[in-house]
């Protein structure tokens, strides 16, 4: 059904063999008294690109959002079931949510630069951290923002304000924000949805050698991009996983007749 980019597909009995970055286990949420995330069991596998379809109001976002316990800035939030990262239980009551937030970058639909300096955005995690050698916090800015594709556009005017950078530029460098804290998972709740079509090939070029680094879940309303970057995808209806698997099955081949009625423009 989309043209899909070439990459390596695991097989099932190939899939249960990788190593798991989050494993959802019985998740429920309920936000605002409103039953969000209905008995959700997924594997994330590690260094993947996994997206998250379905349409709005679905839940993708507060699935999201329950892997770096966001959810929690409502007052009326409440959870039950388990959501495991890297083997420690993050809903644990020891858990260190600060801790927790900086192993897990997170990148909003919009990009939200602090006005302050390009050097000042990208440092300013390792400073709340406590960091304050300056050639380490150098030597951090230029290599987060070479992973972010942007060093070569800024190295000659890093502490100008980042609000002077266009759309897709301050996108790239809220990747590099979350990136300068060398995190293990990256999130990226629709992160084109506000850019150019020639940006937004450029951001999802960067997504697909950011799996390098680490594993990454991407939120989209966009069919063709889910298909183009992803490994795998999950799509949700109304609060319930209806379907998980690797994208080229799940695009070209789904197993439920929902899932191709929303892949193919029926409903959504």
């Amino acid at each position: 059904m989309f043209k899909l980019f070439e990459r390596e597909v695991l097989s099932v009995n190939e899939f249960s063999k990788t190593q798991t970055s989050i494993n959802v286990k019985d998740l429920n949420v309920w936000l605002n008294n409103k039953h969000v995330l209905k008995d959700i069991n997924i594997r994330i596998p590690k260094n993947k690109i996994t997206a998250l379809i379905g349409q709005s109001g679905c839940g993708k976002t507060t699935l999201l959002n329950s892997f770096n316990r966001m959810n929690e800035f409502i007052p009326s939030h409440k959870m039950t079931g388990e959501v495991w990262i890297n083997d420690r239980d993050i809903y644990d009551k020891r858990e260190r949510v600060s801790r927790l937030r900086t192993q897990i970058g997170m990148v909003f639909q919009r990009p939200n630069p602090f006005p302050m300096s390009i050097y000042d955005n990208v440092s300013f995690g390792l400073k709340i951290q406590g960091e304050k050698n300056r050639r380490m916090l150098d030597d951090s800015v230029q290599k987060a923002l070479k992973k972010a594709a942007l060093w070569e556009e800024v190295r000659d005017r890093l502490f100008d304000s980042a609000l002077t950078l266009s759309g897709g530029q301050q996108q790239r460098l809220m990747i590099a924000r979350a990136l300068a804290l060398e995190p293990s998972i990256l999130l990226l709740d629709e992160p084109t949805s506000a850019l150019d079509p020639l940006t937004t090939l450029y951001i999802e070029e960067l997504i697909v050698e950011l799996k390098k680094q680490c594993t990454v879940l991407v939120v989209t309303h966009n069919m063709q991009q889910a298909a183009r970057v992803s490994d795998y995808s999950a799509f949700i209806h109304m609060g319930e996983l209806v379907e998980y698997s690797d994208s080229d099955s799940l695009f070209t081949m789904p197993n439920k007749q929902q899932t191709e009625d929303y892949i193919t423009g029926r409903y959504g």
